[in-house]
């Protein structure tokens, strides 16, 4: 009889454990399928956009090549050299012929999206490519950062919301979570960088070194990065604060920290066992809305501290109509904020096993 009993109960667990696998694949099956169609979206509406912007590329191009060599050309010139890019960059092909094209190398050819203005003939792909190392090491380094910092800070304003000094904090923290990005990033220049003269207030390293592994240039890589990091992290981090003490009072009247304080558990083990974890899947979700907004940040950041990123490429693709290179920056972007949400997504019910059957 007992023997029954334990084998019926082995069997209702391994029921349950592959209900609980089928629940996670079919969670990510649509979680998957959401992050294609948003992609190819997101993909096909940039295409559109930069064949609405004003301006000929091609006539820019021309200026670019009459100023560089110093003389005119007669019209019948001119017009053979026009003809000729365009036929390189295929703009004489069908809309729909081009549409095809520019998936094809978007998806395919790894955003291979023909050769740029900027640096012709060098192709897009490592443009950006040799670009986004910069872009990267900033944006990831501050967002981690910034989640890290506010996530604890707004956890210990939250737990000690009637101090003074969390009070104080959450005055600091409303008021640098309203302040744009550029602002923060003008004021660190301006007050760090030139009055103070404690930190590099722009370019990459220092001018007179040539990237390679010695501590010289890394420490110079590290203090020209401070700034720019801290410009996303001071008002990143202010928000993450206030969605975190905003979620600790919320849980702070929950029964069972009630009972968790009626069993004798010390304030710490309280506070970190079941009031923070149970306030940090919210806080986790915010992190994957926050990071678009953050990388576009990331990009002026660049154009101010004159980093040598995808935002300064972009400026100067931007000026001479370089769709190619605008639309593979913008691939990039795209590509990056949709696959890092949707991880983000795909860890949710490794936190929280209740999310994949409300899915």
């Amino acid at each position: 009889m007992t023997a029954n009993i334990d084998a019926r109960a082995d069997e209702s667990a391994t029921e349950r454990q592959d209900a609980g696998r089928r629940e996670v694949f079919q969670y990510a099956i649509r979680r998957f399928g959401v992050y294609l169609f948003t992609l190819w979206a997101a993909i096909t509406v940039a295409f559109f956009i930069f064949r609405l912007v004003p301006g000929d590329p091609m006539n820019i191009l021309l200026g670019n090549l009459t100023r560089a060599e110093g003389r005119q050309r007669d019209a019948a010139a001119e017009e053979a050299i026009i003809a000729h890019y365009r036929e390189i960059f295929g703009m004489d092909d069908p809309l729909p012929l081009q549409y095809v094209n520019y998936l094809r190398k978007a998806v395919l050819g790894g955003l291979d999206l023909g050769p740029s203005f900027v640096e012709y003939p060098a192709q897009t792909k490592d443009l950006v490519f040799r670009r986004m190392p910069w872009t990267l090491g900033i944006f990831t380094t501050s967002v981690f950062l910034a989640w890290l910092i506010g996530t604890g800070l707004g956890a210990l304003i939250g737990w000690m919301q009637r101090h003074g000094l969390s009070q104080l904090a959450v005055i600091l923290s409303t008021l640098l979570q309203i302040t744009p990005q550029y602002l923060v990033a003008l004021g660190l220049i301006i007050y760090a960088g030139y009055t103070l003269r404690i930190l590099p207030a722009g370019g990459p390293y220092a001018r007179h070194l040539q990237p390679e592994w010695s501590w010289e240039f890394i420490s110079s890589l590290i203090q020209h990065a401070i700034l720019p990091m801290l410009s996303n992290m001071i008002v990143i981090g202010a928000g993450f604060t206030l969605g975190m003490r905003a979620l600790m009072i919320s849980v702070l009247g929950e029964d069972y920290l009630t009972f968790a304080r009626a069993k004798g558990l010390s304030p710490f083990t309280v506070l970190k066992d079941y009031a923070f974890r149970n306030a940090l899947i919210p806080q986790v979700t915010g992190l994957a809305i926050i990071i678009g907004a953050t990388l576009n940040g990331t990009f002026i950041i660049e154009i101010l501290f004159q980093y040598p990123g995808l935002g300064t490429l972009f400026v100067q693709a931007m000026g001479l109509r370089d769709f190619n290179t605008m639309q593979a920056i913008v691939l990039f972007s795209i590509f990056a904020v949709l696959t890092l949400t949707l991880i983000v997504d795909l860890a949710l019910p490794l936190l929280d096993p209740r999310i994949r059957r409300v899915a």
